[in-house]
């Protein structure tokens, strides 16, 4: 789900449990998103929206991972708070069909 700029849902929690869902090191974000380790380290450190980095930031982290199939799930006031949704893992089967083949079986 894009969010249109200024909406940002990315908080620093959300980037940890991305990372951990997609078994990352700050490295390879790094290198799969373009912000800088040092950047990485600073937003993970804090819990809500992180401050002092640039809505440049927080989108090309968002990009990446929506790229990879991950759902970022807003803030919107309820108990549960916002998270990630990652519904093309390795090893997923929706319909008996593995989520990794599933556009090859589609066709």
């Amino acid at each position: 789900m894009a969010f249109p700029r200024g909406q940002i849902a990315l908080t620093a929690c959300q980037v940890r449990m991305a990372r951990a869902a997609l078994r990352w090191s700050i490295e390879e974000l790094a290198r799969h998103s373009g912000v800088s380790e040092k950047t990485i380290r600073r937003i993970e450190k804090v819990f809500g929206v992180p401050p002092n980095v640039t809505l440049d930031t927080l989108e090309k982290l968002q990009a990446c991972f929506e790229a990879r199939g991950m759902t970022l799930i807003p803030e919107d006031g309820s108990p549960n708070g916002p998270g990630v949704r990652y519904g093309r893992y390795p090893g997923r089967e929706i319909d008996g069909i593995p989520t990794a083949g599933r556009e090859m079986a589609a066709e």
